[in-house]
């Protein structure tokens, strides 16, 4: 039986514009796959909190062996913040939240993130207030696809494995994590983008969130 639904955080709930290419230029990392860039980005600000920009700015330059500079300094500032100031919950949340309660499953949040953001997104909204659990990286010190950061929402929500569906649009982090941990999973396709399923292949596929309670279901008939 189902008792509890996490969810990534990033193109799952809120939109995600952070510039990939324009960031990946600027620190002159053209040798790298976008795929190897964000993996290599997320461990550069993404495991421990940073009391401003500037400090966290610091880190990836370090990590990208870019030399600190204002100009630098100022570019990186001004992707960051733009987009920062266009995120948006995705209108179908709401609902899929509401509707999840309402059949008592426990809800969590795992996420791979860095606080500048997910401080800014928990004072301007109540999105976090829907959960019974926060897993977020830059406070629990671990990364999707990690185990470690899957077996930080079962001990929070005291859950088994198997008692749990994870929903992203990862297939890396969410859905080819989420399998290691032995969790159920759904991967949200809401553009319907043909994906290359070769390494990981989601148990469950939509296209809104709104569907995610008819997943729980079909989960729940397969184990009567």
């Amino acid at each position: 039986m189902i008792k509890a639904v996490v969810f990534d955080l990033w193109n799952t709930l809120v939109s995600d514009s952070l510039d990939f290419p324009k960031l990946i230029s600027l620190l002159k990392q053209e040798h790298l796959s976008r795929k190897e860039f964000i993996e290599k980005y997320e461990k550069s600000v993404q495991l421990k909190r940073y009391k401003s920009f500037s400090e966290m700015h610091l880190d990836y330059l370090r990590a990208f062996n870019r030399t600190p500079s204002e100009l630098a300094e100022k570019m990186l500032h001004e992707i960051y913040f733009k987009r920062a100031n266009r995120i948006k919950i995705f209108s179908d949340v709401e609902d899929a939240l509401s509707s999840l309660k309402i059949m008592n499953l426990k809800l969590a949040l795992l996420s791979n993130t860095e606080n500048i953001i997910t401080d800014k997104i928990a004072k301007e909204t109540n999105l976090f207030a829907h959960f019974d659990a926060l897993c977020l990286s830059c406070d629990i010190g671990a990364l999707k696809p990690s185990k470690k950061a899957y077996f930080c929402v079962l001990s929070k929500l005291k859950v088994k494995p198997s008692e749990v569906l994870m929903v992203g649009d990862s297939l890396r982090a969410d859905i080819g994590g989420s399998k290691k941990a032995g969790l159920h999973n759904c991967l949200i396709n809401r553009s319907g983008r043909i994906l290359d399923y070769a390494d990981v292949v989601p148990e469950f596929e939509i296209k809104s969130l709104k569907k995610v309670a008819r997943v729980v279901g079909e989960l729940n008939e397969r184990k009567k």
